[in-house]
């Protein structure tokens, strides 16, 4: 028996959301202040490496936190399920951000480990569970991954804020406890409601496959080839998050050193500018998803990778926008360029990223086979973690080649290869819908 609805969707669908909007709150919260922590001086309570050292740590900390997924989803198909999955995760992050508030050299180190185990563990099984909640061809879906992508951008944008303002004025340790409470309250969430998630566990409506049969998978011709389509959109999801990761690293050192964010005699904290992100997603995501739906009405909706290559594309015109940000500087008397910039580069990001990501996680979640859906989930957030480690190895280059040729090249590569997906998407989505009378649970 399904489970009750809210608003429209299964009741489970909201304790999803609070469980991810904590567990963000607690993940961009730490990742704000993270590089900056760490290329502090010492005198001001950070570890005082140098820009090379601290983009690269934070190069090998994304790149694992989302390759531990794989991990975490097989062990969610083959044992455990979606569901223990999640809170043994859950358990992980509490510890691992606590931990961060605690000033050792050996607690930070452990503390990234701990963070590193539990996203593994949590991050795909509970956007799996998300797509477990609705049945095939639920008109409902997309818009059910739309809502639990606004959890996760509440989440983001209240932990940039809050845990931003007590490292900056009471020091770096306060703002990691801050976000281990956070966690500490998905945790709660999560707990308090598992009656309502408990259908979206391991493919509710797969039940009659048996364990045996979900440890000895095999594909049928039509499944192969949608998991060579899905491989190719991780293509797609490694180069724009290559590009869109640069937020976290050398976007953050650009704002903190080349920006000017005085306002009205006050200095914004550079940690406040990642909230731009999860801010102009709660405005405009319903906007971009309304203008899917009228697209569906008149019968001109783009596919979904049509989608992402024009997420791509204005990711890449973003990177423009930094590029006249970085001539700016270079011919300003005070070094530094206009916040409006970085505002409106941040802005066409997020666009772009609206673009891209629901779509991305409904379409791999329609497209893989439902035996190893939180497996594929799992190498979707591993691919997501090569293009942050990229990205931080992108942004190191730019010490010695500068801002404007990194940015100008983030710019040309991501237009192009995405006018290429516009130009590739017909005959990629004729192949994502082929139907298989055979494939177990389609």
């Amino acid at each position: 028996m399904r489970e009750k609805t809210f608003l429209g969707h299964p009741a489970g669908l909201y304790i999803l959301f609070f469980t991810e909007l904590w567990e963000r709150f607690s993940f961009y919260g730490m990742r704000a202040i993270l590089v900056l922590y760490m290329t502090a001086p010492i005198s001001k309570g950070g570890l005082g490496w140098n820009d090379e050292k601290s983009l690269s740590i934070y190069g090998w900390y994304v790149l694992f936190v989302y390759v531990m997924a794989i991990p975490g989803g097989l062990i969610a198909d083959k044992w455990i399920g979606q569901r223990k999955s999640v809170y043994v995760g859950g358990l992980l992050l509490c510890a691992g951000h606590l931990l961060l508030a605690y000033p050792p050299i050996w607690a930070f180190y452990s503390a990234l480990l701990l963070i590193i185990l539990g996203v593994g563990m949590l991050k795909p099984n509970i956007s799996t569970m998300v797509g477990g909640l609705y049945k095939d061809g639920d008109p409902r879906k997309d818009a059910g991954f739309t809502i639990f992508y606004m959890g996760i951008n509440i989440g983001a944008f209240l932990s940039s804020i809050a845990v931003g303002y007590l490292a900056y004025k009471y020091g770096w340790h306060y703002g990691f406890g801050l976000a281990g409470i956070g966690m500490i309250l998905g945790q709660i969430v999560f707990i308090a409601g598992k009656k309502y998630v408990e259908d979206a566990d391991s493919g509710s409506e797969c039940q009659e496959i048996s364990r045996e049969e979900k440890i000895h998978i095999k594909l049928s011709s039509k499944e192969k080839k949608r998991l060579i389509v899905v491989c190719f959109s991780f293509l797609i999801v490694l180069i724009f998050w290559a590009a869109y990761e640069q937020a976290g690293g050398l976007l953050n050192l650009y704002t903190e050193r080349y920006t000017d964010r005085s306002f009205f005699g006050f200095e914004i904290p550079t940690a406040w500018y990642q909230s731009l992100n999860p801010l102009y997603i709660m405005i405009f995501a319903p906007a971009v998803a309304g203008f899917w739906i009228y697209l569906g009405k008149i019968r001109k909706e783009p596919s979904a990778i049509a989608k992402m290559g024009f997420g791509t594309i204005i990711l890449g015109a973003g990177f423009i926008l930094m590029v006249f940000a970085a001539i700016e500087r270079e011919g300003s008397l005070t070094g530094k360029s206009s916040m409006m910039w970085l505002c409106s580069a941040y802005f066409l990001h997020t666009i772009g990223e609206l673009a891209l990501s629901p779509v991305a996680l409904s379409f791999i979640t329609d497209t893989a086979p439902k035996r190893m859906t939180s497996q594929v989930m799992g190498w979707y957030f591993a691919v997501t973690g090569v293009g942050g480690w990229l990205a931080a190895e992108i942004g190191i280059f730019a010490e010695s080649t500068g801002e404007i040729t990194i940015f100008g090249s983030i710019a040309v590569f991501t237009i192009v290869f995405g006018v290429i997906l516009m130009i590739l998407a017909p005959a990629i989505n004729r192949i994502a819908h082929e139907k298989d009378g055979a494939e177990v649970c389609q």
